[in-house]
Formats: structure tokens, C-alpha cells, sequence
């Protein structure tokens, strides 16, 4: 057996995306939906909003890493995989895997990665530990290459999975698309002979639907709650996007009755799903307020939602004007 290593890094993804259904799911048609491993529970939690979540499985991998230095860096072992259902509304896939450094340099059986589910074990040294964690966290989140570990397509597998299942009436209220969420988390050195204690948290949009994320936590046992934030983040993310999008639509939508087509299943079916931090982890629950105040993201929201308000007291107005105009001319 390999010898007991602390990860270098942890590499995941998260996508989201509005579940593809009519109404918001109860908890035991989430459970059954999510159900997506026999014989293992689903997790679910009510309060204070209904989150459910999938057993992850895993997915073999066997590639290289990316790397900002283009050093050898083969890794094999498996991705831990699961799906998330937030409100009964909100689908996520979320996979993740930590990098850990294989005892030498010899492949091992399948049977051995298997018992490890989550970790890969890279088997080329790219340096010491904080060179390669830096290498392996820049070369992940500027974008992987051809032959490189792809959490993008077993991500949006386990989504399309979800989304496709027979149970679902495929009549969401509102026409969405999805975001993506890349992130990487790795344990912070001391600098300088200062005590560990900070998390350090960078938040980029790169585009119109990815985002990326690096976490530097003060130990390994902080890196156990990395993923669920960011599942966290992005549901949050995915939220403040859509409605952006949706009120952009509608400025440009005449008439004034079907904006109010447009925005109304917002305001029944997702403005209720707004509560940062609720699902994270008391460990990194401090990220939240940082959120708050650079860059603001419930200042944000609540400036959406006054937006979508306006406009739906507009449209309902001119609606009720245009019944009185044409009531007085017939």
C-alpha cells in the first residue's frame, strides 16, 4: 500500500442549472430522483431550505494533470461524483478529486484506486509540495487541454443524467442556462513564521457562464468543506446570473404583457431560494461575509429583485390600461 500523503491539492467543478420541471420537487421525489446509486441513501436536509444530495460515485481516471510548467505529470485513481438539488429547483453536478503524491512511480492495480474513491495519485514529481500545488491549481484553472483530467465532461454528464430522467415533465417555467463553477483549494503555508488561521478566497468571472475559484485553507481538515461552499457559491452565482439575463430579455421585449410572462416565474419560483451561506460549513461560513462586502452579491440580488419588481408594476399597468382602452372603445 502507497504511504499516507496529505493532498497537494483539490481539484473540482460544479455546474447549474434549473431543473427541468414544472413544479419544485417534494423531498421524497428529490430522494427518488437523486437515487442515483442503489442501496445507498440520499442526504437531505429541510431547514432552513430543502437540500438534497446524491451518494457520489466514483469515475476512473487515468491522464495527465494540467500544469502551468508543462511537466510530466500522469495521475491515476477516480473523481467523486454527485448530484445536488437545492428547493426542489436547482440541479448541480459537482466533482471533485484530491491530488495526492503516489509512493513510486509504478502503476498500481485498479482495485487499489478504488479504495480511495475522490484521489489521484500523481506519479511524476513536479517539485515540492507548495511548487506543485501552485502549478497543479494555475494549470487546472486556466483551462485543461486535450488528455488532461476533464471534470467538465464528467460534470455535465452526471447533470444531463438528472436532467433527462423520465420523472421530470420537462416543463420548466422560465428558459435558463446553465453556469459552471471550476475551483481548487489547497492548504495555505505559513508566511513568514505566521500561525495558519485565514482562509484566503480569490472569485473570477472569466466569461458569460464559468467562473473560477481559488481557496487556501489553514489545514487539511478545512479542505473537507471546500466543496460544499462552492456548491454553495455557485447555486448563489447561478441565481444572480439568471435574473441579470432574464431583466437584460426583457428590456428588449415588447410588449409589456409578455414581460410579464418572462418575469413572473422568477419571482414565484426562485426569488424564495436566496440564503448565502446556508448550506456551507461553519468552518468556511466567514467567506460569506467577505462575498457581502466585495462584491456585494445580496446588495446585488436585492437591486435585481427591486428592478424585477418595477418592472412587473409597469407591465401590470400597462396591461390594466390597455383592458380600459380597448373596454371604452368596444
Amino acid at each position: 500500500m502507497s504511504e499516507v500523503t496529505e493532498p497537494l491539492v483539490l481539484l473540482g467543478e460544479v455546474r447549474t442549472t434549473l431543473l427541468p420541471s414544472s413544479g419544485a420537487l417534494a423531498g421524497r421525489e428529490a430522494s427518488a430522483l437523486l437515487s442515483l446509486l442503489p442501496g445507498q441513501r440520499v442526504l437531505l436536509r429541510e431547514r432552513p431550505l430543502a437540500l438534497a444530495v446524491s451518494p457520489s460515485s466514483a469515475v476512473g481516471v487515468d491522464c495527465q494533470l494540467a500544469t502551468v510548467s508543462k511537466s510530466e505529470s500522469r495521475a491515476v485513481g477516480t473523481v467523486a461524483a454527485h448530484a445536488v438539488l437545492v428547493g426542489g429547483r436547482i440541479a448541480q453536478s459537482s466533482a471533485a478529486t484530491k491530488v495526492v503524491r503516489a509512493a513510486d512511480t509504478n502503476r498500481r492495480p485498479w482495485s487499489h484506486y478504488l479504495t480511495q474513491v475522490g484521489s489521484v495519485e500523481l506519479i511524476h514529481r513536479i517539485g515540492d509540495d507548495t511548487t506543485a500545488a501552485v502549478d497543479l491549481t494555475e494549470g487546472y484553472l486556466e483551462g485543461s487541454t486535450a488528455g488532461t483530467l476533464d471534470l467538465a465532461s464528467i460534470s455535465d454528464r452526471l447533470l444531463t443524467q438528472v436532467r433527462m430522467d423520465g420523472r421530470l415533465d420537462q416543463r420548466p417555467p422560465v428558459r435558463t442556462a446553465a453556469t459552471r463553477v471550476r475551483w481548487a483549494a489547497r492548504v495555505a503555508p505559513p508566511v513568514g513564521g505566521a500561525v495558519r488561521g485565514r482562509t484566503l478566497f480569490a472569485f473570477r468571472l472569466e466569461d458569460e457562464s464559468t467562473r473560477s475559484v481559488r481557496i487556501m485553507v489553514p489545514t487539511v481538515r478545512d479542505l473537507a468543506a471546500v466543496q460544499r461552499f462552492c456548491e454553495d457559491l455557485a447555486v448563489h452565482d447561478w441565481l444572480l446570473t439568471t435574473l441579470a439575463s432574464a431583466l437584460s430579455d426583457a428590456s428588449r421585449n415588447e410588449p409589456h404583457r409578455d414581460t410579464a410572462e418572462l418575469l413572473s416565474p422568477l419571482l414565484e419560483q426562485l426569488v424564495h431560494l436566496w440564503m448565502p451561506g446556508a448550506h456551507t460549513p461553519p468552518r468556511l461560513r466567514e467567506l460569506w461575509t467577505r462575498l457581502e462586502a466585495d462584491p456585494g452579491f445580496t446588495k446585488q440580488w436585492t437591486a435585481q429583485i427591486g428592478q424585477l419588481r418595477d418592472r412587473l408594476a409597469v407591465a401590470t399597468l400597462d396591461a390594466l390600461r390597455s383592458a380600459k382602452i380597448s373596454t371604452t372603445e368596444w
